[in-house]
């Protein structure tokens, strides 16, 4: 019969990036911003730059965050169910 493998030493707790997230939202809104400031005036190629950053940070944030975000709780999970285990 296979034996279970022991079980992993549990890492310490790590710090909340809420930090992290609030200056990401941030930066973020100022960028819509002057971008939506930059409409009325014509000039449509830093429009265009701005909205290619825009579009590319907002898939970072969302990488980083969720990704952040899905890892811990799946990690909690396999902790929980080995636990019960």
């Amino acid at each position: 019969m296979l034996e279970r493998p022991p079980k992993p030493q549990e890492s310490p707790p790590r710090a909340s990036n809420s930090l992290l997230t609030v200056i990401m939202l941030l930066v973020i809104g100022t960028v819509c911003a002057g971008t939506l400031l930059m409409l009325p005036t014509g000039f449509i190629g830093p429009v265009v730059v701005f909205g290619g950053v825009m579009f590319f940070g907002i898939i970072g944030f969302h990488y980083v965050v969720w990704g952040r975000w899905m890892t811990r709780v799946l990690r909690e999970e396999a902790l929980k169910e080995e636990q019960d285990d």
